[in-house]
């Protein structure tokens, strides 16, 4: 590289450009780190990604829940809670469950998903508090409630449609269900990361399960 007569190369002020530079870059890469980690977070791991039931059941009609608990044993309406956390595997695994119950049994059960970091530990709630039947450790945990407030249902872990199905049959006085429910794909799926993994997999076990004609 040639310099005209009085310019000459600043090394100091090379040295601070590729260093700016540098920095940048790392920026750069750092934030894109970020970005593949949010766009790999699904279902299957405990990393927070966003509410359950609207990114993994399409049902933002679940949470605030329209009806608290003392309200439904006004209306002599059973009620099934289920405690749960944004950040747990089992709890997102779980929040297409709930929405599936929820389309069976909106007209006759009240559905409380109860987020339990909102939970104030040192308070003393009352039984016709859904608080009130949180065990304090495990998610997800479901509790079936009839109109008295007497405890039909009490299980912490992971739960399939007909491990709720049954009991719920039963409270609400209706026949064993003689053919299994297929749980239809929500509408829509807003998380690319949802679709790519829980919505996928279901559709998959859901086309092996169907006989070729």
């Amino acid at each position: 590289m040639f310099f005209g007569d009085g310019i000459r190369p600043s090394w100091r002020r090379i040295g601070q450009q590729c260093v700016c530079v540098l920095v940048l870059v790392f920026c750069l890469v750092g934030f894109g780190m970020g970005l593949s980690q949010d766009a790999i977070a699904g279902i299957n791991d405990d990393e927070f990604d966003g509410n359950i039931f609207i990114l993994y059941a399409s049902n933002a009609a679940l949470v605030p829940p329209k009806v608290n608990l003392a309200a439904a044993m006004k209306k002599e309406m059973p009620t099934l809670i289920m405690f749960y956390s944004d950040d747990s595997q089992e709890c997102k695994q779980n929040a297409l469950v709930l929405t599936q119950l929820q389309a069976e049994y909106r007209r006759d059960l009240n559905f409380m998903p109860m987020m339990v970091d909102a939970i104030n530990g040192r308070r003393d709630y009352e039984p016709n508090e859904a608080q009130y039947y949180y065990n304090g450790q495990f998610v997800p945990q479901f509790v079936l409630v009839d109109a008295s407030g007497q405890t039909i249902l009490n299980q912490n872990g992971k739960m399939t449609f007909e491990e709720l199905d049954n009991p719920i049959r039963d409270l609400l006085g209706l026949d064993p269900r003689t053919e299994p429910l297929v749980l239809d794909r929500p509408l829509f799926s807003p998380s690319p990361s949802a679709d790519q993994t829980f919505f996928g997999e279901a559709l998959r076990g859901l086309q092996d399960a169907v006989p070729e004609q």
